[in-house]
């Protein structure tokens, strides 16, 4: 049988994860990621998101990068602190379904230069 943890257990340690991504002197970012390269980056909030309920929701959405450094299908994101440390990765990204970590509109697919925004980005715990 897997190990579970409690409701409060699950939402600490999405504390934990926002606390890392605050760690920095500034704010931390989300980057997209198309096979392993940051094709788009978002400068978050400070602090970055609310936890409660075993969700981490993230705070100042909708996120805008006004001109994507690469191009190609975004399918993960990772979160790291402003110095550049990673404090989650593996995040899901998709577009129009609640099923993901990361929302996109209206496409996840980016060119370089374009206009990449992210309309919603929670990350839900689970045992």
């Amino acid at each position: 049988m897997p190990v579970e943890y409690s409701n409060p257990i699950l939402t600490s340690r999405l504390q934990v994860v926002a606390n890392a991504i605050d760690a920095g002197g500034s704010n931390g970012f989300i980057r997209l990621l198309s096979g392993g390269s940051v094709v788009s980056s978002f400068q978050l909030s400070r602090p970055c998101a609310t936890v409660s309920n075993n969700t981490l929701v993230f705070n100042g959405l909708s996120l805008i990068d006004p001109s994507a450094a690469g191009s190609g299908k975004v399918t993960a994101a990772r979160c790291e602190d402003s110095a550049g440390n990673v404090a989650i990765f593996g995040l899901t990204v998709g577009t129009g379904s609640t099923s993901f970590d990361i929302i996109m509109t209206p496409t996840n697919n980016i060119t370089a230069g374009q206009t990449v925004a992210i309309t919603a980005a929670t990350i839900t715990a689970g045992n």
